[in-house]
């Protein structure tokens, strides 16, 4: 089995002048160093403590998903994975690496929900959504509005009745709305706020918010989900197969 890792020399957007002495940077260079030392725990301790301090970095979270793989943490694996692959596709980053280590540790968990297969024009939409970053879409929409004013003012000095710039000046709007819709889309994917992993390693889902209720299936961490809803200490969720149920909030992590 092929597990890949980034070493802390792959830093993606942290400014080393900024952490010199900075001790969340000296805790990331020690958990390399304990994972090379095959100190898992140890590494994914430190990996989560710079998680504690606010760094949302990619690196951080892909680190902690190998250093909880090895620790057998299957749960946590697959949340940092998760989590590693948002930040990734948010920032434009190469995702190959994160996405073939979330394949296999999602492989480790037992009782993985059969995920619906989408059907053909949602793959395709998804692939068009992500066939850029969200920055590009954003850039994409500037470029977008320069060109409709620059036609404006084609039409305002040409004169009203130039047909041909009005054709393209409806062509741009419409381009506009689209490039609009799939920046929200592309913004949406990558903050699910709703979606969520079982960190636990088991939980049960109960019918109800209460643990007296019908317990109706055992989860086993790493298994994603969709937070529907929240009383207390209680959230209810559903599976890729839609099942949906109770858990303890505890036992899963948003992502």
């Amino acid at each position: 089995m092929r597990m890949l890792w980034i070493a802390g020399c792959l830093m993606v957007g942290w400014s080393m002048s900024g952490y010199a002495e900075d001790p969340v940077l000296t805790n990331f260079s020690r958990a390399n160093e304990y994972f090379q030392q095959k100190k898992y725990d140890s590494a994914l301790q430190l990996y989560k403590a710079c998680i504690d301090k606010g760094i949302v970095s990619p690196d951080v979270y892909y680190n902690a998903g190998c250093a909880a793989f090895e620790s057998r943490h299957m749960g946590e694996a697959v949340y940092y994975f998760r989590k590693a692959l948002l930040l990734a596709q948010e920032k434009g980053l190469p995702t190959a690496d994160i996405e073939h280590n979330l394949h296999v540790a999602e492989q480790q968990v037992k009782d993985m929900p059969e995920t619906l297969p989408p059907l053909f024009f949602i793959s395709a939409w998804y692939r068009l959504v992500h066939m850029f970053s969200l920055n590009t879409w954003a850039l994409l929409i500037v470029v977008n509005i320069w060109i409709m004013a620059l036609l404006l003012a084609m039409r305002w000095l040409r004169g009203q009745h130039q047909s041909g710039v009005k054709y393209i000046f409806g062509a741009s709007i419409c381009s506009l709305l689209l490039l609009i819709v799939i920046t929200l889309s592309a913004y949406q994917s990558t903050h699910p706020h709703k979606a969520a992993v079982c960190i636990a390693p088991q939980a049960a889902l109960y019918t109800a918010p209460d643990s007296q209720s019908e317990v109706m299936t055992q989860l086993s961490g790493g298994v994603p989900c969709e937070v529907l809803d929240m009383a207390g200490s209680w959230c209810k969720i559903q599976l890729p197969n839609h099942i949906s149920g109770w858990v303890k909030a505890e036992a899963i992590r948003q992502l």
